[in-house]
């Protein structure tokens, strides 16, 4: 890890991704119940479709807008345009706009995050995308560790307002970092492929395809966690300033104390194939645990949500690392691929949580049989990848 900081700009680039993480991750678990108090459960789940899919056809344009604008000024744009945004939604009285507001929110979070990662990929040695990308997602999971517990005290004294306004505050640091450090970074070479062709070359290979659904049916739990999981932990009694302070925090540890470990092993021992078995296999077990447990006991949801974080973390990981040992930063479409699989993700849960929606008033662990049942087919999609050692 010593290494690894004495790169500066990776480092800077490591502050950027914690202030983005505490941005994305102050609001997200409340969001969905501050939209549910104005909307039904199935306009709420359009709502997050809607969203993914302009997300998804913003990335396709992605690699021409980084050309026109470069990467400096494109991620200056849209921070600026997502503080803007942000702030609306927690303000504005016109409940009515808060669709588009959020769908728009939705889609700069993301081209964020993108160009991010593109920032990322410029500072990254092909020798050490484990142990760096491993270090990245423990960053960015240790702001979405603290994030929920400062939203709950949040809305436990002041309203949701506050919240999102403290959301966009986190990228007035993140602007500073990003003019005076990354300005005057030359871009990548970029080659001219777009989201489409990105695609079809990484289903033609049995190994990224694997790799990508990985990061897809992980998505798709976080998906699940984000959009359904508080409301179905209200519905049993459970309030939302708990589920915040006190199961978000302790469910998220894995994802901060394991991420830079396992990239590490990932690069030095054993590859990411046994890994990411292993983790699908944590994930399954965990998911399942959530259909049938009904108890009101807020120590033994953290303990279960803990376990399917371990899961997560070894998927999230050994995906991330895996698909970035196999492409890099000149390949922008291959990144926002990855990346927006957060998108797909969401627009499969959103629009099975839309079909679903008659039967989850009644029985809204649904989402969560029809998760366990996708993780268990994406394992028979990994079991012949080949390792990368």
């Amino acid at each position: 890890m010593d290494r690894l900081l004495k790169n500066k700009l990776l480092v800077i680039t490591y502050m950027m991704t914690f202030l983005y993480a505490l941005h994305y991750a102050i609001p997200v678990y409340a969001t969905s119940s501050y939209l549910h108090q104005y909307f039904s459960s199935s306009i709420v789940s359009a709502t997050y479709v809607i969203g993914s899919i302009l997300s998804l056809f913003a990335s396709v344009q992605l690699a021409k807008s980084l050309r026109r604008f470069h990467a400096y000024h494109f991620a200056l744009g849209i921070t600026l345009a997502e503080i803007v945004v942000i702030i609306l939604f927690g303000i504005t009285n016109n409940h009515l706009l808060l669709p588009l507001l959020f769908v728009i929110h939705f889609i700069l979070q993301t081209l964020l995050y993108i160009s991010l990662n593109i920032f990322m990929e410029s500072f990254s040695a092909h020798a050490n995308v484990g142990s760096i990308r491993g270090l990245f997602l423990a960053i960015l999971h240790l702001g979405i560790l603290i994030s929920p517990l400062i939203g709950g005290i949040i809305l436990s004294l002041y309203s949701f307002t506050v919240l999102y306004i403290v959301s966009a505050l986190t990228l007035v640091p993140y602007l500073f970092l990003l003019q005076k450090y990354l300005s005057h970074i030359p871009d990548p070479a970029y080659h001219t492929i777009n989201l489409l062709q990105a695609l079809k070359k990484t289903l033609h290979d049995k190994n990224l395809k694997a790799a990508m659904l990985s990061k897809f049916i992980v998505e798709a739990f976080y998906a699940v966690m984000v959009i359904y999981s508080p409301i179905y932990l209200t519905t049993l009694g459970i309030p939302l300033t708990s589920y915040l302070t006190f199961i978000i925090p302790v469910a998220l540890i894995p994802l901060v104390l394991l991420p830079y470990e396992l990239g590490h092993l990932a690069d030095k021992k054993y590859g990411e194939k046994e890994m990411l078995i292993i983790g699908l296999l944590i994930l399954t077990v965990s998911t399942f645990i959530c259909v049938i447990l009904t108890t009101q006991q807020v120590p033994v949801w953290a303990l279960v949500l803990l376990f399917s974080r371990i899961g997560a973390s070894l998927v999230d990981t050994m995906a991330f690392t895996y698909f970035f040992k196999k492409v890099g930063a000149q390949d922008p479409s291959f990144t926002a691929l990855f990346i927006n699989m957060y998108s797909v993700a969401t627009i499969a849960v959103g629009v099975v949580g839309i079909l679903i929606s008659p039967f989850l008033v009644e029985r809204p662990q649904l989402m969560f049989i029809v998760l366990g049942c996708a993780i268990v087919w994406s394992i028979t999609y990994v079991l012949p990848m080949k390792d990368t050692r």
